[in-house]
């Protein structure tokens, strides 16, 4: 086979990982850096805030803040896929953005949630080789229990790719 071919094939394998859903069991304690990469690659659609409001998200609250633990930023949430009670790879529930002074929004992490009334598991889902987390509020906005895992694929956090708040983050900008 050609090296063009080949190149090609594999491309194509690799879109069509990319677009398959994950569950949340499939990819074990441990992690999975091809899993990783892919969400990381399935969210760069929505850099610009234009393509990911146009794709349906949508703000939710303010800017998130919570001082010396660092932010969260600007939550974009796409309220079909955070209901439809499923952790798919490709399909990010919400994209957070870091405001600038400018006004622009830069892209920061993504976070994956599932509501606690419409997970089916005994236990906490697991997603990215790590179990999610039981929350009850979006910063200081109480919302309805729901298991999350924040990815921070944009910007670099002291805290750890996965941590909830990130000292690198501020939203100082915010309108």
């Amino acid at each position: 086979m050609s090296f063009l071919k080949t190149t090609l094939l594999v491309a194509t394998l690799a879109a069509g990982a990319v677009c398959q859903p994950v569950k949340a069991h499939e990819l074990g304690s441990r992690g999975d850096p091809t899993a990783i990469a892919q969400s990381r690659a399935a969210a760069e659609a929505y850099y610009n805030l234009a393509d990911a409001t146009a794709a349906g998200y949508e703000p939710l609250f303010d800017c998130t803040d919570a001082g010396a633990e660092g932010a969260m930023g600007q939550h974009y949430i796409n309220k079909g896929y955070a209901m439809d009670g499923k952790l798919v790879l490709d399909q990010p529930d919400v994209i957070m953005y870091e405001p600038q002074a400018d006004g622009s929004m830069h892209l920061v992490a993504l976070e994956y949630i599932v509501f606690k009334a419409h997970w089916q598991g005994s236990e906490a889902p697991s997603f990215l080789g790590q179990e999610l987390k039981l929350k009850s509020k979006v910063g200081v906005h109480p919302v309805d229990p729901y298991y999350e895992l924040h990815v921070w694929h944009w910007r670099s956090n002291p805290s750890g790719m996965m941590a909830d708040n990130n000292r690198s983050v501020s939203c100082a900008h915010s309108g």
